[in-house]
This record gives structure tokens, sequence and C-alpha cells, in this order.
């Protein structure tokens, strides 16, 4: 019996579920396949979803469930929290032990590359504790990966891979110490009188100093020039081109987390990353669900790929061609 598959809120999972706590890559779907089924609009912030969603591309909430209100709800202690590196996932950690997986947990990560049942978290006195309890892809921190039921201190500001998924942990802030009032006393207060303050006249007013000039802010420039197009991405069906700008043009699903938006379910909410640099051009998948292919062949997650133009690129489903601008 095939066992259900939790998706990410930022990614489209295609392809049968793994059995058991494997975990397994699946192909993705050729690029002209399509779907036809009615948007599905988020309760809390109305944002319409496509319905391979299960969670709102927008806000997180989970589309089968109804809103809570949590007004007068109490304030959970802040004991740190881990943060997606694009700030689309948070998760609050609770006193104690947090379970971390992909299944029916406190930090749960819907990502096939991510164990049903991952790690934990201890919260504890003497500090902030994590430890795999056998996952298929690892658990690293700072880049270390840890051994089956090792238990590793994390600091603020630690990153911690599950899986492919790269998380930062970020401690609680101290709190401010109260000030302490000064002790009221029964003495007289002696009145002090004023100093005499020199006035100028008008005409001898004090010149500003060369030195305070020179910390006046400047005058924001007007009129800055709009970076020039270095290249294009041209979609294999004959759509509308993704204009290549120099530097990183971050691609994905999600409108506000992308320079360059692929509205497709097989593309994931942040997919890829396409550097222009001097001329040459370098490919990334940050992490997608339905990966990303070069003329047809797989690339490895978060490894720079080196691409020259006329090369085919998958987005998942979407297929399109690297074209570069003249000069």
């Amino acid at each position: 019996m095939n066992d259900t598959i939790v998706l990410d809120p930022d990614k489209t999972v295609v392809g049968d579920a793994p059995a058991g706590d494997a975990t397994q890559v699946v192909t993705a779907p050729g690029y002209e396949a399509t779907q036809f089924a009615a948007n599905i609009d988020c309760p809390v912030c109305h944002t319409p979803n496509p319905p391979s969603e299960m969670y709102c591309m927008d806000c997180g909430f989970l589309l089968d469930s109804a809103p809570v209100v949590v007004a007068d709800m109490p304030k959970p202690e802040s004991v740190g929290k881990l943060v997606s590196t694009d700030g689309a996932l948070e998760f609050p950690l609770k006193r104690g032990e947090n379970t971390v997986g992909r299944e029916a947990a406190d930090v749960l990560l819907s990502n096939n590359t991510v164990s049903r049942k991952h790690g934990l978290l201890f919260v504890e006195d003497a500090g902030v504790f994590i430890e795999d309890t056998g996952s298929t892809n690892g658990t690293f921190v700072d880049g270390i990966k840890l051994q089956p039921n090792q238990r590793v201190e994390i600091k603020d500001g630690s990153e911690v891979t599950i899986g492919s998924v790269v998380l930062k942990f970020i401690a609680p802030e101290a709190a401010e110490p109260e000030l302490q009032a000064e002790p009221i006393t029964s003495e007289p207060t002696q009145e002090v009188a004023p100093e005499p303050v020199d006035e100028f006249p008008a005409d001898e007013a004090p010149a500003k100093s060369e030195e305070t000039e020179a910390e006046a802010p400047e005058e924001p420039a007007a009129d800055q020039p709009a970076p020039q197009p270095v290249g294009q991405l041209v979609p294999k069906d004959g759509g509308a081109a993704l204009i290549l700008i120099e530097g990183v043009n971050t691609i994905g699903r999600r409108a506000d987390a992308n320079i360059l938006v692929v509205p497709d379910p097989y593309c994931s909410g942040r997919h890829a990353d396409l550097t222009a640099q001097d001329g040459a051009f370098t490919l990334t998948d940050v992490g997608s669900t339905n990966g990303t292919l070069v003329n047809g062949a797989p690339i490895e997650a978060n490894v720079p790929k080196q691409i020259q133009p006329g090369d085919e690129i998958t987005l998942g489903g979407p297929v399109f061609k690297l074209e570069v601008s003249d000069g």
C-alpha cells in the first residue's frame, strides 16, 4: 500500500509515493503534460493556489484545514527557531524535545529528501542539541555530517541541513535588563542657575566647518540606467522569453521570491539560480522537487553547472533554450 506524500509549501511532488521510510527521488513528467483543475483560494490570505498544492504558496497555510482564531492564545516562550535560507519557512522551537521529519513532526519538512522520522532537536538549559535518528540522506551541522544517534550542539547562526533542506538556527534575543529606579532622598535639591549663553549677531554667526559639510548626505542620483539584458531563456513551447541580466537571476514559480517567474506546477516555488558574469553563465538547482536538466541530463542540487548558448534547460517540466545577446 502506498504511503501518502506530504507536499512542500513551495514544491510540487510528481510520481508514486516511496515505500516505507526510504526516501526516493521522483522523475519529472514531460514538458507537454497539462493539468486541468480549478485553483484553490487560501482561506487566510485569499491567494489562488494550483490544485497540486497542499499549503498556500504565499502564507503557508494548510489548504484543507479551517482557520483558527489565535488572538487570545497565550504567546509561547521564545526558545529559538529554524528559518529557511529564503525566509519562506520558519519553525519556532519548544522547550524539550522537537521532532524533525517529513510526517507528523514539530519541524515538518515536506521534501522527499527528508525522511519521515529524520531527527530530534532538544532545547535544554544547557543549550540546543540536534540528533539524527538514522535518516536516509543524513543531517549536517555547518557542513559536518552527523553519525546516526550522534547528538551535537547548535549555536546561534548554525547552518543545519536536513536532507537537502538548508535551515539556519536563530537563538532568542536576550531580554534587556530592567533599569533600577534611583531611591528618592528627602534632602532638598539645590537649584542651579543656567549658565549664560553667548548670542551671535546675525552677521557674526559661526560658519559651517568643512568637516560638517563633508558629513552631509549626498543627493540620490536621478534616472539611474536600467540593467541591460545579457541573454534570454526562450521556451521550447513558444511562450514569452525570460530576460537575463548581469548577476544572479533567481528562477521559480513564486513571483514574490524570484526575478524570473515560471508559472508551471512542475516548477518549484524557488527552483534554480542562473548567474551571468562577464559573458559566462552558471546554473544552480537550489533543491527543487522535480529537478533541473541541462541537455537532458540532471544536474546535482546546489552544485553550479557551467552552461553554454544553445543549451536546453529543463526546469521541472518546462524546457528553455539559452540565447545570449550580441556584444
